[in-house]
């Protein structure tokens, strides 16, 4: 081959590698996990903050709890961890650290066969407390509880003194239906005749018409009910982190406080309280 080919064809190829468009690098991935109340409403976040930040994929996997969340946060699993509780004082010893994100209304939930539009505080109670309990449909009563540790139990049992009882009647009972998770225990309600139980309202925002959502007391569950003070039950949300949180971490959770944020998280069953 001519040398002046030979040099033609060297320069070409330099050429190329200068114009050609650069091999795009890897995105960096934001690894979350969590309550399941909290990641359903989280769900749309993800999407927008990932609209906005091309270079960020968000993993979220199926809802671990936020016990099991918080530990794998701790072991460098995740980056950060949506939780239904605050840390425990053995959690923040090992360099985790929490900011209030919202609070979602404690909602009553019914398989959505039952024809009733709300209860009366005393009414769930005497639904909690009794094996013998019916809608006024005929459907038995089918109360969904969580583990006696689960703060959803804790919840419910703060509600008034009548559902600290009937709490503490219907965990004696053999016939009571049992959800270990958020997710668990919503399908039990979707699936189950009958079924009640008190839950965080994004889960049934997540899934419209998967369940009914009952007035408690004569007053609908919602963000703006809690924001106005008219509904009282509610679940708070903590975001979790390690102390050493990266700079994409600081982006989300800046963002989850931003308008828009706030906005999306209304919409799905979150009033941000401020991330603080």
């Amino acid at each position: 081959m001519p040398s002046f080919v030979k040099s033609a064809l060297a320069v070409l190829a330099v050429v190329s590698t200068l114009v050609s468009p650069p091999t795009p690098s890897a995105a960096e991935t934001l690894r979350i996990n969590g309550t399941g109340a909290g990641l359903v409403a989280l769900r749309p976040l993800v999407a927008a903050f990932e609209k906005e930040n091309r270079g960020v994929v968000v993993d979220m996997e199926k809802s671990l709890g936020s016990s099991a969340a918080i530990k794998a946060l701790s072991r460098n699993a995740l980056d950060l961890a949506v939780s239904g509780r605050p840390l425990k004082p053995a959690e923040s010893a090992e360099g985790l650290v929490q900011q209030q994100w919202g609070r979602a209304p404690f909602a009553v939930l019914a398989n959505r066969q039952v024809r009733v539009t709300g209860v009366s505080l005393n009414e769930l109670a005497g639904m909690y407390g009794t094996s013998s309990a019916r809608w006024p449909g005929g459907e038995l009563v089918r109360v969904v509880l969580r583990p006696n540790e689960d703060v959803d139990t804790k919840l419910t049992r703060s509600m008034s003194p009548e559902m600290d009882r009937g709490m503490s009647a219907a965990q004696t009972r053999k016939d009571m239906l049992l959800g270990i998770t958020d997710d668990e225990a919503f399908e039990l309600v979707k699936k189950t005749e009958g079924a009640v139980a008190v839950m965080a309202l994004s889960l049934p925002l997540s899934q419209p018409n998967a369940v009914a959502v009952l007035k408690l007391g004569g007053v609908q569950p919602s963000v703006a009910n809690v924001a106005s003070g008219k509904y009282r039950f509610v679940k708070e949300m903590h975001l979790v982190t390690r102390k050493d949180a990266s700079s994409t971490v600081a982006r989300f959770i800046k963002f989850l406080d931003s308008k828009k944020g706030r906005a999306i998280a209304a919409k799905h069953g979150v009033l941000v309280t401020g991330v603080k």
